[in-house]
C-alpha cells in the first residue's frame, strides 16, 4: 500500500511547483510519536517526543516540509496535509498552544514569501493519491 501511494506521489506532477505531503502519527498504545513529509523520491522523518499530541506531530510534519522547500527553487510550493486542525492552528491571531511551533511554522512561510515564491496548503490529498489507495 504505501509503495502505491509513493508511486501515486510521484505520478502527481504539479508544473513548477515543490509537492509535499505530510502527516504526523500517535500510536495509541505505546504513545509513541513521528512526523513525516514526502516529496518526488525523498522521505523526511523525524522523531518526536514521546505524548506529543497528534496535532502536534501534525504541525512537525508541516514544519518539516516547509524546511525542506525553504532551499528549494519552485516558485511554488503545494503542501498536503490531512490535518485541518494543524491549519486552523496556524491561523490563529493569538495561539496559547504550540506557541513555539506556530510561530516557527509562521516565520519559514514568511521566508518563503520574501523570496517571491507561494505556499498552498492544502488539506485534502489530491484525486491521483486517492485512486491509487484504494
Amino acid at each position: 500500500m504505501r509503495q502505491h501511494a509513493l508511486m501515486a506521489i510521484a505520478q502527481v506532477t504539479e508544473p513548477d511547483s515543490a509537492v509535499y505531503y505530510t502527516d504526523g502519527s500517535v500510536d495509541p498504545d505505546s504513545r509513541r510519536t513521528g512526523a513525516a513529509a514526502i516529496t518526488r523520491g525523498t522521505e523526511l522523518c523525524e522523531g518526536t517526543s514521546n505524548h506529543c499530541s497528534t496535532l502536534q506531530t501534525e504541525l512537525v510534519a508541516i514544519q518539516l516540509a516547509l524546511e525542506h522547500a525553504h532551499y528549494r527553487q519552485e516558485p511554488t510550493v503545494m503542501l498536503h496535509t490531512d490535518s485541518r486542525a494543524g491549519l486552523q492552528a496556524l491561523q490563529q491571531p493569538h495561539p496559547k498552544d504550540n506557541v513555539g511551533l506556530i510561530t516557527t511554522i509562521l516565520g519559514i512561510l514568511q521566508s518563503i514569501s520574501v523570496q517571491g515564491r507561494q505556499v498552498n496548503l492544502l488539506t485534502q490529498p489530491p484525486r491521483e493519491l486517492l485512486v491509487a489507495l484504494r
